[in-house]
């Protein structure tokens, strides 16, 4: 270790040399902190608001692109082909990406739709206005018939791992949710509210009659199909209670307009096979009734039940919000020509624009500093040792393998390198902070005519993706140092000192003692 003696040794005996670098090192290191600190800010800050976010990703059509393909059909016949083979989600494809480690639970939806009851009152809303409910609606040939709103959402998955259940949202308090062997023998169960079981003294065992035809003209629609009233009640048995967590805003002015379906204690959850079953089983007798009516015989082929059985809706939470972007990577080459996965990435890559410009500039800071760096360190050392030929000369004669010599000149770098580096952290850390504020500050200004509403929505039907504010992304960026950040620092340096050591060393070491003593190079 004779080397770093020698070192520490030529530091100390030449002192202004040692200040003067130290002092360009330490400018360097503070310029260093300042791009790598605003870079590390703005990822960090995305990365915290990400985790804020619901880990949501969304199989879904692609309508807008559909419709615009549509759109640009000129023939009249074709463009009613385009439209009668609209897209459809892959199942098969919903069940990979069920199978997943990374999703936690799914909504796939068969339906989304709203029901009537011939025996259960549905939860009024307490808010609503008198201008809300059902009314006499009458027909353009003059005809009249009285509209009953419906009093039902009906959620019909197709697995038993229900986003709202996983988050508690959803609570079953009495009973259970229901299950995979459910889902696959199409048991007609269901789960009600507590709201609505206590309303309509309900409890796990009993049954509930649904329809998706207002009650007072289901009988009206037995006579005209020739069927029977019950051929179009919907019988649940109640298998789970429990507790919707979601509630009407009293604060919000659309809040007393809410149709009575609207209202959350109104919400019933069954497996989307049961939901499925009954459809396909209404629908075949509207089928055999229309049918009949028909006299061209041209009326279409036969419904099956996978018609009935589409997915319309697959929304999947995965267990990470960091997971999204890759799971997205691995499933978007499996899209269909009309669907996609939406991440809402878009939104979410809009509002962070002020954070990822900050990050690329303060990336070219930290490039055009390391490599200016470079040039001066390499200049100095050139002609430092251009003065120390003699002592060069002196140790490689006495035996000093120009491996240690090297060595010796790269620990002389090394000290006074870290010894900048180490008084920059501090100061660095402070210019940093009030840079990047100033910075963030302008960015932010400019970048207004990319982001005029503050915050944006998604368009989902249960809001599934976070709604966010920029103020929200923005008050995450904080420049911190921490030790990850100081290793990056030192890492620099010693890249820094290696670099700048190679080629001085390369000019003096390609001679034999020798010829450094007489000074022939």
């Amino acid at each position: 270790m004779n080397f770093l003696n020698r070192a520490i040794k030529n530091v100390l005996r030449r002192p202004t040399k040692s200040i003067l670098l130290a002092i360009t090192f330490f400018v360097i290191g503070n310029l260093v902190i300042v791009g790598l600190g605003i870079s590390s800010a703005s990822e960090n800050a995305k990365v915290l608001t990400r985790k804020q976010m619901r880990a949501i990703v969304s199989y879904e059509v692609d309508y807008t692109k559909y419709y615009q393909d549509a759109e640009a059909i000129e023939n009249e016949d074709e463009r009613m082909e385009f439209y009668n083979n609209s897209p459809k989600l892959d199942t098969e494809l919903i069940k990979t990406m069920m199978s997943d480690e990374r999703v936690a639970a799914a909504n796939s939806f068969s339906n989304w739709t709203t029901m009537y009851s011939t025996d259960v009152q549905s939860v009024p809303n307490p808010y609503a206005s008198s201008q809300s409910g059902g009314g006499t609606v009458t027909m353009s040939d003059g005809t009249s018939y009285e509209y009953v709103e419906p009093g039902f959402k009906i959620q019909a998955n197709n697995y038993p791992t229900q986003i709202e259940i996983y988050e508690k949202t959803y609570e079953v308090i009495e009973g259970r949710y229901y299950t995979q062997e459910d889902i696959d023998n199409t048991n007609y169960v269901c789960l009600i509210t507590d709201e609505l079981a206590e309303a309509n003294n309900l409890k796990v065992g009993d049954t509930i009659s649904l329809t998706q035809m207002q009650p007072n003209q289901i009988e009206q629609y037995a006579q005209q199909l020739n069927a029977k009233v019950d051929d179009f009640k919907f019988n649940l048995e109640i298998i789970g209670i429990y507790h919707n967590a979601k509630e009407l805003d009293p604060n919000d002015s659309n809040t007393q307009y809410k149709q009575t379906y609207e209202v959350p204690a109104n919400t019933i959850l069954m497996p989307a096979s049961a939901y499925n079953d009954f459809s396909y089983y209404t629908g075949k007798l509207m089928f055999d009734y229309y049918k009949s009516m028909d006299t061209t015989g041209s009326y279409g082929e036969y419904p099956s039940i996978e018609e009935y059985s589409q997915v319309t809706s697959s929304v999947m939470l995965l267990k990470d919000p960091l997971d999204v972007d890759g799971f997205v990577k691995d499933y978007e080459g499996n899209m269909g020509e009309y669907t996609k996965l939406n991440a809402n990435n878009a939104e979410f890559k809009k509002l962070s624009r002020p954070l990822d410009t900050m990050s690329f500039f303060a990336n070219v800071v930290v490039s055009i500093v390391i490599f200016t760096a470079i040039v001066i360190i390499t200049l100095v050392t050139a002609l430092t040792l251009k003065t120390r030929s003699y002592e060069i000369g002196v140790l490689l004669s006495l035996g000093v393998s120009k491996v240690k010599v090297v060595l010796q000149l790269f620990s002389e770098l090394l000290i006074v390198a870290v010894l900048g580096f180490t008084l920059s952290i501090a100061s660095g850390y402070m210019i940093a902070g009030k840079v990047g504020d100033m910075v963030l500050e302008y960015q932010t200004a400019t970048e207004d005519k990319y982001a005029t509403d503050d915050t944006y929505q998604y368009v989902d039907p249960e809001s599934y993706f976070t709604t966010i504010s920029q103020d929200t992304l923005i008050s995450q960026y904080h420049v911190t140092i921490d030790a990850i950040l100081i290793l990056e620092i030192y890492v620099v340096g010693l890249g820094v000192v290696f670099i700048s050591i190679l080629i001085p060393s390369g000019m003096i070491m390609r001679f034999n003692p020798k010829q450094i003593l007489i000074n022939t190079y």
